[in-house]
């Protein structure tokens, strides 16, 4: 199965069925793939080439968060995503939803820097 290769239809099946398509590929020659496909081929770990992506303006609103210049980022490999479940109390969840904090890339970000201090000083 080792660099077989399928039809973006195809991957996307797998990838809606939980099935890994890291042995396949996919000839992106002469085809555009809808911006939203796009993410969930990156987020299963296909990489589409720039020219094959397809944007179709009317379905994109406009958002104050996302304006500038979009780079495009690899994301490691020893990356792993993991789900959690946490509650806030009723005025920690006010004050985040005002503020827009995104709790995800918050917590993140503290666990990362929690492991680096204790790591830190596991070393000392």
């Amino acid at each position: 199965m080792m660099n077989s290769k399928i039809s973006i239809s195809e991957a996307l099946q797998k990838i809606e069925a939980g099935q890994p398509v890291s042995g396949y590929s996919i000839d992106f020659n002469h085809i555009k793939v809808d911006a939203l496909d796009v993410m969930k081929l990156t987020r299963a770990g296909i990489a589409v080439p720039e020219t094959a992506i397809y944007y179709n303006d009317d379905d994109t609103q406009l958002d104050e968060d996302f304006e500038g210049n979009w780079v495009r980022t690899a994301t490691p490999p020893s990356v792993t995503q993991t789900a959690i479940k946490i509650n806030l109390k009723d005025d920690i969840k006010q004050w985040a939803e005002s503020n827009h904090v995104k709790l995800d890339q918050l917590l993140e970000k503290l666990l990362d820097g929690f492991y680096r201090a204790q790591k830190m000083v596991s070393e000392k």
